[in-house]
């Protein structure tokens, strides 16, 4: 999916735990209205031995920044 220019800059991905057979991965980018707001993706993925994708979990969020802070810390903690 190709974002609008207005927010293509604001969309981050990153690896959140990755295991033999599992991983976790997290897209986030801000939406357009309204401001200030984000659409988080959760996505689950079961891995197969060679590496390639068996299956695939998403789960959309949309949140402030202050809670993405929290979502944050709490990944960290």
């Amino acid at each position: 999916m190709e974002l609008h220019k207005s927010v293509a800059h604001t969309r981050k991905e990153m690896t959140i735990k990755e295991s033999e057979g599992f991983r976790v991965r997290l897209v986030k980018h801000e939406v357009l209205s309204p401001k200030g707001l984000f659409s988080i993706d959760l996505i689950n993925e079961s891995l197969k031995t060679d590496g390639t994708v068996s299956d695939v979990s998403t789960y959309n969020y949309f949140m402030t920044e202050e809670e993405l802070a929290t979502l944050a810390t709490a990944l960290t903690a």
